[in-house]
């Protein structure tokens, strides 16, 4: 098994939505839901990055073209979703 930028991803993701999943209740109802829908998103994010992954390992052979593809493509969904937040804020 290959250490990838995206299995990092993915394991954080997963861990965070584990801990938002089992964290106490909130006694305040808009929390609580705000709570599932931000560990959905987590789970979402985790499942993306998982086949994200595969297709990348799939068409990229070498492990150090692998993470820099990878990092490049963090690096664009990350600057892609400060860009979004800044235009619709």
């Amino acid at each position: 098994m290959k250490l990838t930028p995206l299995n990092i991803i993915t394991s954080a993701a997963l861990v965070l939505a584990l801990v938002m999943l089992f964290s106490p209740d909130q006694h305040n109802p808009v929390q609580k839901g705000m709570n599932g829908l931000l560990t959905g998103l987590c789970f979402l994010a985790a499942i993306i990055a998982f086949i994200s992954d595969l297709i990348f390992r799939k068409f990229i052979p070498l492990l150090r073209n692998l993470w820099i593809v990878e990092c490049a493509f963090i690096v664009f969904t990350l600057v892609l979703m400060v860009i979004l937040k800044i235009t619709f804020a």
